[in-house]
């Protein structure tokens, strides 16, 4: 599994591990970028400070909106199968999960991560991408999603807590990293600026 878990958008540091994790220039990456679990926010501005953000790096990516895939995912697979990296922002993890397995997503996604594509998320997406969304319900309401699933994409075992150095929402993640912890998960800490790159036996924080 290749794996880059970020509180944020990819730093430059970080943009030199997914080169490394593809085996690609990031020019020649192509990016599924899936903003889903930013709509329950009405907050245009950020998505396309966002967008623009990578353009000005180079990424060579595509958006998905998964929404458009509800009633139907015929081509979905195959479009998420051309592409080199899932980046995948933050929001709502409960309603990024939930859109998932409703679009059929996250079975696509966690085989051709298994196949050898790359999984980065950010903050609610890095944490769709372990065991479980248990506990971090005092920071993101359930409810927003159409179904409220708990388990996660299960591409790792580990509990991705980020933001925990975040002025705003940090002590909140800390609180959702010990509940996780005290249930028994594994947990993986990082701060605003840091990420947390999985490749295969490879695991450390950036």
């Amino acid at each position: 599994m290749k794996l880059l878990l970020t509180s944020f958008t990819p730093s430059t540091e970080h943009d030199c591990e997914l080169e490394k994790l593809v085996g690609k220039p990031l020019a020649g990456i192509k990016m599924a970028y899936i903003e889903n679990a930013y709509d329950v926010y009405n907050d245009e501005a950020t998505l396309i400070e966002g967008r623009e953000i990578l353009k000005q790096k180079g990424y060579n990516f595509e958006r998905v909106d998964l929404r458009k895939w509800k009633d139907d995912n015929t081509g979905l697979r195959e479009l998420l199968a051309s592409k080199d990296i899932f980046l995948l922002t933050g929001g709502n993890p409960y309603y990024l999960r939930w859109l998932m397995k409703l679009t059929g997503a996250d079975a696509i996604i966690t085989d051709l991560v298994k196949q050898g594509k790359v999984y980065a998320g950010a903050s609610a997406a890095a944490v769709v991408a372990g065991p479980t969304l248990r506990f971090f319900d005092e920071l993101d309401d359930p409810n927003a999603a159409g179904e409220i699933i708990w388990d996660g994409l299960n591409l790792t075992p580990i509990v991705l807590v980020p933001h925990v150095d975040n002025a705003d929402f940090g002590e909140g993640c800390r609180k959702s990293g010990e509940r996780c912890k005290q249930a028994g998960y594994p947990t993986q800490c990082i701060t605003d600026a840091q990420a947390f790159l999985i490749n295969g036996d490879e695991h450390r924080v950036i």
